[in-house]
């Protein structure tokens, strides 16, 4: 099979798949209901009050506060309510306590109890207080794993957000390439009518205008998909239509300001201040203090407990004769003096719990600044790139032009044209890519420093 033939399969293929693919989309849209237009500012407060992963944090922090009040119920005295029945083998004497010269003592099988018992603990070795302790570390843990589930939302809405701007310009500007070649196109088959150039000539640009048709279509359903990821992360049905209101472009100067503050020795002190205050670092140092406290207990076990204890009822035998209220009140001291082992494999055990808690803090805090530093290296590639897919995209543009005229003049082949504007396109979309990439080093630098913040808390921190 010659050039020719191969061009006209490929030609047919591509226009067999293009042309459906492009038809549904256009239907879709026919159909759309009506869209909902959010700013990044309104999608991040919509998402911080209706995402499911936000209520899932905040049921989790009721919960440790929750458990905080319960340990502190245990330092109060515990007042319990009791009734007992006892049926015996033998006839017991029931004697009553107030003296001798009351009536004889009554023998009764059935004994009946009832009465308030009292406990309020005076000394238990530090393990009361360690254990409130403890919860209010895990308290503050779950609120520091909130405010990082913040982060995490705000930081993926904004990628989310950005990336779907990102779709949207490629996808205007592939419509703009497949409308700069589908004139070429309609050029080409007034000039095939006059015998001005092959049939090959226009097979070719067919061929090119199928491509740009696939990748069009591509495009479209990853803005759709795109969409669909906002919708689940802002809590709504991903069948949803929202639109975007927004640019790529943001503030240079304020982003060169944030850039430079972390640059140099004293960035590096910033940098390590702005990590020790990031939420999972946060809640990985309540854990080591948690831990810590858990070993106190641990080793309190082996201290005695000291109790204030009383109790008031009355009891009766058969038939509720001879019943006469009761009481008493004490102290009790218990010590452990033999376990087996048990308190030395608990004490072992919150041990090497707490070991692993430190090293989990220093792992994560290596990790949190390396973040920083590879979204700066990022940071910097992307501005780079700009710069350059700036300069390329203004060449290929004058290239493509000067291409275009050549052919029309009959000086230059389908082949350059084809060639000029394929640079052309993908200067511009690695302009555009390199838009998107700026924004997203932006958003990690800006979560790896701890400094992503919705704008009211940004602007009461004074965060840049």
């Amino acid at each position: 099979m010659n050039k020719t033939g191969v061009i006209k399969l490929v030609s047919l293929c591509l226009l067999t798949l293009a042309l459906p693919a492009g038809l549904i989309p256009g239907l879709g849209l026919e159909t759309a209901r009506a869209a909902k237009v959010l700013t990044l500012d309104e999608a991040i407060r919509v998402a911080l009050a209706g995402s499911p992963e936000i209520k899932e944090n905040q049921a989790l922090l009721r919960g440790a506060a929750a458990g905080s009040r319960a340990e502190r119920a245990g330092l109060f005295p515990q007042v319990h309510a009791y009734v007992r029945y006892d049926r015996l083998s033998d006839p017991a004497a029931i004697v009553p306590i107030q003296g001798l010269h009351l009536p004889p003592p009554l023998f009764s099988r059935d004994q009946y109890q009832t009465g308030l018992a009292f406990r309020m603990p005076l000394y238990e070795g530090g393990r009361l207080r360690g254990g409130i302790r403890a919860a209010a570390r895990d308290e503050g843990a779950a609120r520091a794993g909130l405010d990082y589930s913040k982060e995490t939302l705000i930081a993926a809405v904004t990628d989310t957000f950005n990336s779907i701007l990102y779709l949207q310009a490629l996808r205007g500007a592939r419509e703009k390439t497949l409308a700069a070649i589908g004139e070429a196109r309609t050029e080409a088959a007034v000039r095939l009518k006059v015998g001005r150039i092959a049939p090959l000539d226009l097979m070719e640009i067919d061929t090119q205008v199928a491509s740009e048709r696939l990748e069009l279509v591509r495009t479209s359903e990853e803005f759709k998909r795109a969409g669909q990821q906002l919708c689940r992360l802002l809590g709504w049905s991903p069948a949803t239509a929202v639109e975007v209101r927004g640019s790529l472009k943001k503030n240079a100067k304020g982003e060169a300001a944030f850039v430079a503050s972390l640059t140099g020795a004293e960035g590096r002190g910033r940098i390590k201040a702005w990590v020790g205050r990031r939420p999972d670092i946060i809640r990985a140092g309540k854990m080591v203090s948690k831990a810590d406290e858990l070993l106190r207990i641990a080793r309190g076990l082996r201290l005695p407990d000291v109790d204030l204890v009383g109790d008031y009822g009355r009891h009766a035998g058969s038939g509720l004769g001879g019943g006469e209220g009761r009481w008493s009140a004490g102290l009790h001291l218990s010590l452990n003096i033999f376990n087996g082992g048990l308190i030395a494999a608990k004490e072992a055990r919150a041990r090497a719990k707490r070991q692993a808690a430190a090293e989990a803090l220093k792992r994560l805090t290596l990790r949190a600044e390396s973040q920083v530093y590879a979204a700066l290296s990022l940071l910097r590639e992307a501005g780079a790139r700009m710069a350059l897919a700036g300069k390329a995209r203004i060449t290929a543009a004058e290239a493509y032009k000067i291409e275009s005229l050549r052919y029309r003049k009959g000086t230059g082949t389908v082949t350059d044209l084809l060639k000029a504007q394929g640079a052309w396109w993908l200067a511009r979309a690695q302009y555009i890519k390199a838009l998107f990439d700026r924004r997203q080093a932006v958003t990690a630098l800006r979560l790896a420093a701890g400094v992503i913040r919705p704008r009211k808390m940004a602007d009461s921190n004074q965060i840049p």
